[in-house]
């Protein structure tokens, strides 16, 4: 809603459901590929997204079903938590107080923080910052841009959800294992 309001703005009637299935890459990328528009242009567009989303819906979204349950059970059992995402790494920040999970994350990054995904060294930065090698990771996400950095990256683990992306997405993308709900990654990353 927020990437259809900034679109809007700028003078592309674009609908939030048209968008949903596009997500995963930078905005700025998605922006620039949706309007058809210069990167200057994008640019422009993204920075109202920002603003938008900030100002307006951060606070109104609502975790995914049973996020908070798989968290704090892979907490419980010791597991080091990470959030690596395509949104500025402010945005990931200000989720994860909204949500009431700041704590429960070791590290965040952001596309600012080093490459965005798929690129491998989005991962690589976070394991390399808290002392994990890749074969002893797991990433969890529901696009192909998440599924190719954990395969690119050489983690032991990449886990697709569906719902923006089906099963067959997935699996092309790299996913090693595929769930239909969060109820489903205990059973996959701890056995």
């Amino acid at each position: 809603e927020a990437m259809a309001a900034a679109l809007r703005l700028h003078g592309h009637e674009v609908s939030p459901a048209s968008i949903v299935p596009l997500v995963g890459p930078p905005m700025n990328v998605m922006a620039r590929d949706i309007a058809r528009v210069t990167e200057a242009a994008a640019e422009a567009i993204n920075a109202d997204y920002l603003r938008i989303y900030h100002d307006d819906y951060i606070g109104q979204t609502p975790p995914r079903d049973g996020a908070d349950a798989l968290l704090r059970r892979l907490q419980a059992d010791g597991i080091t938590l990470a959030i690596l995402t395509n949104k500025v790494e402010d945005g990931a920040h200000r989720m994860l107080a909204v949500q009431g999970w700041t704590e429960r994350f070791a590290f965040v990054a952001g596309r600012d923080t080093s490459e965005p995904k798929p690129h491998p060294e989005a991962a690589l930065h976070v394991l390399r910052a808290l002392g994990i090698p890749p074969r002893e990771a797991a990433i969890v996400g529901d696009t192909e841009f998440d599924m190719r950095c954990g395969r690119a990256a050489g983690l032991g683990m990449t886990i697709g959800i569906t719902g923006a992306r089906s099963v067959a997405d997935l699996r092309a993308s790299g996913a090693t294992h595929v769930v239909h709900h969060l109820d489903e990654v205990v059973g996959v990353l701890l056995g």
